[in-house]
């Protein structure tokens, strides 16, 4: 065995590729040529010159990049080596260059593996054959690169799908299943046999999905072997396959303890709507009951403006029962439509001081609003205090006119209550006078973090601004006592 060589480096300072190069060759002489043309072509060979089997056999641990093999050697043929060669299971190229191969021979060279063959008188064609042979071995291994990728990221796929609780599985259109995973396997009873044996009737969801080319989402049932019944949610999609055929998808996903526990939390959000209507339910006849003692109370007293201030309290207490009397008939009980609100406590005010509309007009500018509970009672209390003031005090002497009462919000969630009449207007000192009214009406503002101004124009307008929040929880407010009159 000759020891590796390193080729002169050609001239010129041009760059060269090196190249690991076994040469099976019994003549120095054309080893030299070969090299030569090697160099011609741009290479910087490296050379491993051989002629016996066992030196081949130990020059193919070092992997060269090419094989030159003369066809006929004393010790060593071209056929020999290039199955020597297979049988290690390289892939280097391996090109016959000798100059007695016939015809025939180069052909069944070719045909058991051989990258080319080239005659000796014709050198010129060594470095082209060379670049072609490296460059189909640079694409078999970028081929097998990504095949053995492909075959990781199938194994991947499989081994994922095997474990997904979900139920996967592809069909055509005859009902043939394409794919299926373990889950979908065990949840039809249907084992992993051939392709060509596996079939599923398509239902009309299925159908559907195809000729339409929409997704689909539905919820199944589907009966185990063992008889019981689970509910599935399932996707169903139509998409191609390489061959432009239209095919099925599916995914399905077990969703029969969420069900069950949605069932319950229904069940339960029903149990407890209901007690909650319940609750206010008899709140709203419990303050009734309270309304009829102060009423009955009240037919007792032989004074007027001590009649006026139980009259007062009652018309109080049916503000606050008027609200949870609304909250029996909603659906939502949490909160009060309380445009709709002010409106009935509005006429109904009018309706307790036997109010004739024809002289004192009720006039209302209300947008939709809707609060909490713990907000809508003081502000109903609040409304019927300034209802009444007005109702009593504005308009004496039969005098005519009209209260006007607006409600609205902003998209940042304030609100805007507004009474105003055009009635007489305050008395001068009226505003310092510390009054029940006057003391419900300032407790009620603070409770609501809002602010009360007063207008004394033509008649009185007071408007009260406060923020709505659905979190907050007010506590009930500690009026102070009096017994002063209810005006203000």
């Amino acid at each position: 065995m000759f020891e590796p060589q390193l080729a002169e480096p050609r001239g010129g300072g041009a760059t060269s590729i090196p190249i690991r190069v076994l040469i099976l060759e019994d003549r120095p002489e054309d080893a030299e040529l070969m090299i030569h043309e090697l160099r011609r072509s741009g290479y910087e060979p490296v050379l491993l010159r051989f002629e016996t089997e066992a030196d081949y056999l130990e020059g193919l641990k070092s992997e060269p990049d090419a094989i030159l093999a003369d066809y006929r050697m004393p010790q060593l043929d071209a056929q020999r080596a290039l199955e020597l060669l297979q049988q290690q299971g390289l892939d280097i190229p391996f090109l016959v260059v000798s100059g007695t191969v016939g015809e025939d021979a180069a052909v069944a060279l070719m045909r058991q593996g051989a990258t080319d063959y080239l005659l000796k008188d014709r050198l010129r064609r060594l470095g082209p054959a060379v670049r072609r042979a490296l460059a189909d071995k640079q694409i078999r291994q970028e081929k097998r690169e990504a095949e053995k990728a492909l075959r990781a990221s199938e194994a991947r796929f499989y081994s994922f799908m095997a474990h997904n609780p979900t139920l996967a599985f592809i069909q055509d259109r005859d009902g043939r299943i394409l794919y299926m995973n373990q889950t979908c396997e065990q949840a039809w009873s249907m084992k992993s046999i051939g392709e060509s044996g596996r079939t599923r009737e398509l239902g009309p969801e299925d159908l559907s999905v195809l000729e339409s080319g929409n997704v689909s989402r539905t919820i199944e049932d589907l009966t185990l072997p063992s008889g019981e019944v689970r509910h599935l949610l399932s996707h169903r999609f139509p998409f191609d396959d390489a061959a432009g055929r239209r095919i099925l998808g599916g995914i399905s996903m077990d969703v029969t303890d969420q069900m069950r526990t949605e069932r319950a939390l229904s069940t339960a959000l029903a149990a407890q709507q209901t007690l909650l209507k319940e609750v206010h339910h008899r709140v709203k006849n419990n303050l009734q009951i309270i309304s009829s003692l102060i009423n009955m109370q009240a037919e007792l007293l032989s004074d007027p403006q001590q009649r006026q201030v139980f009259q007062d309290s009652q018309l109080r207490v049916q503000a606050m029962a008027m609200i949870h009397d609304r909250l029996c008939g909603n659906n939502d009980l949490e909160h009060v439509a309380f445009h709709e609100y002010v409106e009935a406590l509005a006429r109904d005010l009018f309706a307790a001081h036997g109010t004739n509309e024809n002289r004192i007009q009720l006039r209302l500018a209300l947008k939709p609003v809707s609060l909490e509970l713990n907000q809508a009672i003081p502000c109903g209390l609040i409304l019927n205090e300034l209802v009444q003031n007005a109702l009593k005090y504005a308009f004496p002497n039969s005098r005519q006119g009209q209260i006007e009462i607006g409600l609205s919000s902003d998209k940042n969630g304030g609100v805007t209550l507004q009474v105003a009449d055009n009635g007489v207007g305050m008395p001068a000192g009226t505003s310092q006078k510390r009054t029940l009214g006057l003391e419900i009406v300032n407790v009620l503002t603070r409770q609501l973090g809002g602010t009360l101004t007063r207008d004394r124009g033509t008649g009185v307008s007071v408007k009260l601004v406060f923020q709505k929040t659905g979190t907050e929880i007010v506590e009930p407010p500690i009026l102070a006592k009096s017994t002063q009159s209810s005006s203000f």
